[in-house]
């Protein structure tokens, strides 16, 4: 048992006032079949040396339970899932609108329910593809006010550019991944780190870069290597 306040006020369990102490301790529940384990809160009377669940705890505890059997199945934790809709900056009310999901369901997924696989895919991509939630925003745009939507677009489109390298980089794998002959690989794998290394070096040494002669100075790079060593950069 972990005390993590103490307060004097009124007891509801030995009803009079005195200090009480607010503790967790770890427990564990069967939830869908699944035995998890999740760390409960209680107020603590030492008077009747008994634990008292008020209804905000009865409610946080009921929450610790659900998401400690997300964490064991692999589902998104309420907490995620806010995290996700605060990226972005999003209202529950509005996310359920551009998901086209019931008007509550964020709210239930963030307080008491837990979300099934597909819902949960879902707000996974849109974690992780801002472009594919900027798509979603334009197809519902007319559920949202002007305001809303301006203010939500402004913050996709920033999550969009950040993540931009990253979709470039998986642009240039999978065009790599459908390369078979060692002819057009150079006799080597694909290495961007090293690709990024060599045009900041060209880019540091040559006045008036522009993307055509760089283009030419990677290539010259490429082949002057495989000549002399038999692979690519």
């Amino acid at each position: 048992m972990n005390i993590i306040s103490s307060e004097k006020r009124f007891c509801l369990s030995c009803m009079g006032e005195h200090k009480v102490d607010t503790i967790q301790r770890e427990e564990s529940e069967d939830f869908k079949g699944e035995k998890v384990a999740f760390v409960a809160t209680y107020d603590y009377c030492s008077n009747t040396d008994e634990l008292l669940e008020t209804e905000e705890f009865i409610r946080a505890n009921n929450l610790a339970v659900k998401d400690a059997y997300r964490k064991k199945v692999g589902l998104l934790t309420s907490e995620e899932i806010i995290r996700i809709r605060d990226k972005y900056g999003i209202s529950q009310k509005d996310f359920s609108k551009i998901l086209n999901w019931g008007e509550a369901t964020i709210t239930r997924y963030e307080n008491h329910q837990v979300q099934d696989r597909a819902h949960d895919d879902i707000l996974r991509k849109i974690d992780s593809d801002p472009k594919w939630l900027l798509e979603m925003l334009n197809r519902s745009k007319v559920m949202l006010s002007r305001k809303a939507f301006n203010k939500y677009c402004e913050r996709a489109q920033a999550q969009f550019n950040s993540f931009k390298n990253n979709y470039l980089i998986d642009a240039i794998n999978a065009e790599y991944a459908s390369l078979k002959s060692t002819e057009f690989t150079g006799c080597n794998e694909l290495e961007l780190d090293k690709a990024v290394e060599v045009i900041n070096y060209i880019a540091q040494r040559v006045p008036d870069l522009y993307k055509v002669k760089l283009m030419k100075l990677l290539w010259y790079c490429d082949i002057y290597h495989f000549r002399n060593h038999g692979t690519s950069i």
